[in-house]
């Protein structure tokens, strides 16, 4: 499901965009990864690798982003801003390649708290994805860790 993941939207925009689109997915996963309390190194280390093998740029850069993301993700209030801007600029197959994305950050440590199930739903809601793609993706992204 990922191989294609944003190729074709990288090639359509310039660095600056680009960057602000990763950054903002970034924020999104930072998100997911500190919803149960705290962000663990093994959540920071998959949401890097992820963005950096999917955005296909170097890690010094996506731990950059990462860091930026960080920051904004800190002085926003709400994760909807996050949301709106994907829903906006992707459509259906690449929104859930972005729900793989965040079930694969929640699913780290194989525990699903009560607090990431429910962000879970409200950002598939947020994206307009099916709840059926949705768990089919939970029990996708479970199989692979299993």
């Amino acid at each position: 499901m990922f191989d294609n993941l944003f190729k074709s939207k990288k090639n359509e925009f310039n660095d600056s965009e680009s960057k602000s689109e990763i950054i903002n997915i970034i924020a999104l996963l930072i998100e997911a990864s500190q919803i149960d309390g705290t962000i663990d190194d093994q959540e920071s280390e998959k949401i890097i690798d992820m963005i950096s093998k999917y955005f296909e740029i170097k890690i010094e850069k996506t731990k950059e982003y990462y860091n930026n993301a960080l920051l904004i993700q800190k002085d926003n209030v709400s994760f909807h801003n996050f949301t709106s801007k994907i829903h906006k600029n992707y459509d259906y197959e690449k929104k859930l390649d972005i729900i793989e994305m965040l079930w694969e950050v929640v699913l780290v440590d194989k525990i699903v708290h009560d607090f990431e199930s429910n962000l879970m739903r409200r950002i598939a809601g947020l994206l307009h994805i099916k709840d059926l793609d949705n768990g089919r993706i939970r029990k996708k992204v479970l199989n692979k860790l299993s």
